[in-house]
This record gives C-alpha cells, sequence and structure tokens, in this order.
C-alpha cells in the first residue's frame, strides 16, 4: 500500500464539504458532512443549547461531559447527524416549516458553532 509520510489520504465521505448547519422541518438542527469533517464533530455525544442575549443567534457547544444540566444527545448517522430542537426553535420563535441551510461561525476553543436562523413569520 502506498503511503506519504507526513500526508494524510483523502478519503471523500458525504456529499457537501462546505460545513452548513440545517434546520429541518422536523424541527432537528443538523449538521452537514463537511462541519463534521472539517471540526471533528464526530467526536462529540452532547450538545448544549444557547440564545444570544439579542435573541436572534443560536450557539451549539459540543461536548462529551455527561455531567452538565440541559445536555442534547446528538443522533448520528452516516454523513451527518442532527439534534431534536423543536422546544428550543418553538420557545425562541424559530422557524422551522422549510428546511434551511445557513452558514456559521465556528469558534474551536470553545467548540462552538454559531448561527443566526430565520424567525417565525407570524400570520395577521
Amino acid at each position: 500500500m502506498f503511503q506519504m509520510e507526513g500526508f494524510t489520504k483523502y478519503i471523500r465521505r458525504g456529499r457537501a464539504s462546505t460545513p452548513k448547519v440545517v434546520i429541518r422541518r422536523a424541527g432537528q438542527i443538523g449538521f452537514n458532512s463537511g462541519a463534521i469533517q472539517r471540526y471533528g464533530l464526530d467526536s462529540y455525544e452532547y450538545v448544549l443549547l444557547f440564545i444570544s442575549d439579542s435573541k436572534d443567534r443560536v450557539a451549539v457547544k459540543f461536548t462529551n461531559n455527561d455531567k452538565e444540566s440541559g445536555l442534547i444527545k446528538i443522533q448520528k448517522r452516516p454523513g451527518s447527524f442532527a439534534l431534536s430542537a423543536i422546544p428550543f426553535l418553538q420557545l425562541h420563535g424559530f422557524d422551522y416549516d422549510n428546511t434551511t441551510n445557513y452558514d456559521f461561525l465556528w469558534l474551536e476553543k470553545e467548540k462552538v458553532a454559531i448561527f443566526k436562523p430565520e424567525r417565525k413569520q407570524t400570520k395577521i
């Protein structure tokens, strides 16, 4: 088998390479294979959800510390994973009527993804 010292072989896994977070119609927050691969998210078992003081941004903190309160177990599938977030999305008025992808800011030191989801449109 051919090996190159100082290099890691690229093996394409999943379809998307640009890291994205998605809010799915099922009320789940998910991360695509690009995010999982780039930031090593498959090494985590739990997340914590945070809302910004201005109530317009969401922070998803990845952790393996099973002693923290408010943990949400990550539901892993090949190439992506998700977490149930219906109560959180409803409480803060975020839209999950349609599946929507978002770019996110990754804070490496904190292992946190921050994104700005759309608000649910109120009907009059």
